[in-house]
């Protein structure tokens, strides 16, 4: 049996999460100029990112050793895209080579940054799926996310910066629904996470027909393999065959997303963002059936399919599924990325649909 199948768990009272003391208003979001440094030598007016990267570049590379070395720091998540409110938290991914354990690399960038009194509360959390530094950068108050070669992370977030281009209602869009989660408790540690809110709306743009499947976004790309996924994706602008509904404004696509979900039987179909189109659960019992854009899933399944922790429906015996909801990882297809989400949390979401449509 694959020795991934045992994965280490961790509470989510170790992971911090931030409780909105007001309601957030649309126009919230994040302005690159708004912070004025206070202490740091650096211009008056400054991008937080490019703040916190500088002096986490500035700690870690004067800190270096001949068993690791640094590559480089790459920003990505809510921040980069403009998605942000002011409380987001700053994602960087430090890109590495070394001769030692991730765990011995975290245990000794955490003691470089508690040492430097740059960060505060500085916390690795070493037994979760992606393992992180948990900190927070001590000048501005906010709190930073540290991974370590998360490419994944970093070519997720060039690929929803393009998706955001294809249309111009597209990121109002996702800031509403970004917003409108966070002010009703969905944005959570035991719940949805931005970048799941971000594709349950995308999802639903899919199938309105104002975006193309990522599948077709992918095609004539040369392929970016991640472990053995593919997160290409085009770096010019490109026109696709689709109903691009030019009459509904933000409000409207809005609506259309609560009605969408009100209507979605989440008991029977995955959400599959790479083929823009839901997908039956009994389908990923027999891999066959699947449509054929999902080859690296079928690929995947027959190398995997006795550890059942690897798979997406998560589930021994594949007789009942573990999740109220299934949304595919747009690109590792193996991944479901509400798979945090409690049952608690996906009522608040179907009750919340609800409300606005009534």
């Amino acid at each position: 049996m694959n020795n991934q199948c045992v994965q280490s768990q961790i509470s989510s009272e170790n992971l911090h999460h931030i409780n909105t003391k007001r309601p957030l208003q649309l126009d919230e979001c994040y302005n690159p100029y708004k912070f004025k440094s206070r202490e740091i030598g650096y211009y008056p007016y400054i991008d937080i990112v490019t703040l916190i990267k500088l002096e986490l570049q500035s700690i870690l590379m004067n800190s270096e050793n001949k068993k690791t070395i640094i590559t480089d720091i790459l920003p990505y998540g809510s921040r980069i895209l403009g998605l942000n409110i002011d409380n987001s938290d700053v994602d960087l991914s430090i890109m590495y080579v070394s001769k030692t354990s991730v765990k011995d690399v975290m245990k000794s960038f955490a003691n470089k940054l508690r040492q430097s009194q740059v960060f505060i509360k500085v916390f690795p959390l070493f037994y979760v799926k992606i393992p992180i530094i948990k900190c927070i950068h001590k000048n501005t108050g906010i709190y930073c996310d540290i991974s370590f070669n998360n490419m994944s992370g970093v070519h997720n977030s060039h690929v929803i910066n393009y998706i955001l281009s294809i249309d111009h209602r597209i990121k109002p869009v996702l800031m509403k629904l970004k917003i409108w989660a966070k002010n009703i408790g969905l944005i959570d540690a035991k719940g949805f996470s931005s970048y799941s809110i971000y594709w349950l709306g995308l999802f639903n743009m899919q199938v309105m027909g104002i975006l193309p499947p990522l599948h077709d976004l992918q095609k004539s790309v040369p392929e970016i393999l991640v472990n053995q996924w593919n997160y290409a994706f085009p770096k010019n602008k490109q026109e696709y065959i689709i109903n691009k509904q030019e009459t509904l404004n933000v409000s409207d696509i809005f609506n259309v997303f609560c009605t969408y979900y009100l209507n979605f039987d989440f008991d029977k179909f995955v959400i599959s963002p790479y083929t823009g189109c839901p997908i039956l659960k009994k389908d990923f019992e027999d891999v066959e059936k699947l449509p054929e854009e999902l080859w690296r899933y079928k690929q995947f399944y027959k190398e995997n399919k006795e550890c059942h922790e690897l798979l997406l429906l998560n589930t021994k015996n594949n007789k009942n599924t573990k999740f109220k909801i299934y949304i595919q990882d747009p690109f590792q297809h193996n991944v479901n990325i509400t798979e945090r989400v409690e049952p608690k949390i996906f009522n608040t979401f179907i009750n919340a649909c609800v409300e606005l449509k009534s």
